[in-house]
């Protein structure tokens, strides 16, 4: 990942993209951080997503309070910063795709409850979904 990050801000700064810049700046200064922290050069490939994941999160947030402030300008600098951490983040997968994963767990297991249907998605495509979404269909289809 560190590879594809330093030869995309290359990339960047050639063709002078400042906001993909600063972004892939910023991506890169958060693994570094978390590399420190667990003292590993490099970080395993499940912290990476997650990594990412709250980088989207951070952006997700920022797009709210923007709304919020009637500051189009920063929602849309937002919209384009996601944008840009999506393409190192696996193929996500969408809501009507996570029901029928869940639908499917409980249609093999009945006992199954909101919190055992969470775990196997996690399990088996951790970093793939919105985990906001998939609780919402957890909490509806394991009632």
């Amino acid at each position: 990942m560190k590879t594809r990050l330093q030869d995309d801000l290359k990339v960047a700064m050639k063709a002078q993209d400042r906001l993909a810049l600063e972004t892939i700046r910023a991506i890169m200064s958060a693994f570094q951080y978390e590399e420190m922290q667990r003292g590993v050069e490099v970080l395993p490939e499940n912290v990476t997503i997650e990594l990412l994941q709250r980088e989207v999160k951070k952006r997700k947030e920022e797009i709210e309070f923007a709304e919020k402030a009637g500051r189009g300008e920063a929602k849309e600098k937002a919209l384009k910063e996601i944008s840009i951490i999506e393409r190192y983040l696996p193929q996500q997968l969408d809501a009507t795709a996570l029901e029928k994963i869940v639908t499917d767990l409980k249609v093999a297991d009945s006992a199954l409850n909101m919190g055992g249907a969470m775990k196997a998605l996690k399990d088996a495509y951790g970093g793939q979904y919105d985990s906001k979404v998939a609780s919402e269909i957890a909490k509806r289809v394991c009632g």
